[in-house]
């Protein structure tokens, strides 16, 4: 296997975007510099988190984990400047991939209207096998 092939860089000819993640904490892992540098140009980056991550803090009942992570990802968001967070509140390990989820996620852009969505993938480029 050789090099990969270097990315493109994504034109920044667009005002809005909308950042769809599973997790709070998950835009902070690759994408919180970018979302800043964005903002900073005053473009408009609404954050959706389809769960509140109430299942992420060993030996925390999950509605205390739910309501620390949610002021957590607020708090961070503000930080880079993004205004708007949102919760969908489905079940934190329990998503799944299907027409409900995909219903869920429409909604958010028919609601937002974004230019161009953002989101990551946890996957090795080409391999389909995650890291």
């Amino acid at each position: 296997m050789g090099q990969p092939e270097p990315l493109t860089p994504l034109a920044e000819d667009w005002q809005r975007a909308l950042a769809v993640v599973a997790h709070p904490d998950d835009l902070e892992f690759g994408a919180a510099a970018a979302v800043a540098r964005w903002t900073g140009q005053g473009k408009q980056l609404v954050y959706c988190l389809l769960t509140s991550g109430e299942a992420g803090i060993d030996g925390m009942p999950p509605e205390r984990s739910r309501v620390l992570r949610e002021e957590e990802q607020r708090a961070s968001a503000a930080v880079v400047g993004v205004d708007t967070v949102e919760f969908l509140g489905l079940p934190d390990g329990l998503l799944e991939y299907g027409v409900a989820l995909r219903r869920e996620i429409a909604a958010v852009v028919r609601r937002h209207r974004p230019d161009i969505v953002l989101t990551n993938n946890f996957r090795a480029p080409g391999t389909g096998r995650t890291r």
